[in-house]
């Protein structure tokens, strides 16, 4: 039987130059006891590098003061955490850009939606 995969339902939307992204969290933890996520980037940025509107999994692994999320041991971005702010960045067509959470938009994210594109997407 297949394992039911279970994805918090709140997702989050952050973005910057260039660049926005859907992040879905799964709701169980990796063998670090991290959350793995599926990103979904969109943007200028996003389709340099190959992957504008593509839903991929990120494997989360501990990374400085907070977490890396990584495919193939790529790094495609980072959370930081300072003074309980957490910050984020991408890395994309060679590039580091700095992304923040527009909550207003967070609550559009559907990671279940998520989930599908990257089941259908064979990610």
């Amino acid at each position: 039987m297949a394992e039911t995969v279970v994805m918090n339902p709140y997702g989050k939307y952050l973005e910057g130059e260039d660049v926005e992204v859907e992040v879905a969290q799964f709701a169980a933890k990796n063998t670090d006891g991290l959350y793995d996520v599926l990103l979904k980037m969109r943007g200028a940025a996003a389709f340099n590098a190959g992957i504008d509107g593509k839903t991929i999994k990120y494997r989360a692994v501990p990374g400085g003061s907070g977490v890396d999320y990584q495919v193939n041991g790529k790094t495609r971005m980072t959370m930081r955490q300072n003074n309980g702010a957490s910050y984020f960045q991408v890395f994309l067509d060679g590039r580091g850009i700095s992304i923040a959470e527009v909550k207003a938009r967070s609550q559009e994210v559907r990671p279940l939606h998520l989930l599908t594109a990257s089941t259908e997407s064979g990610k």
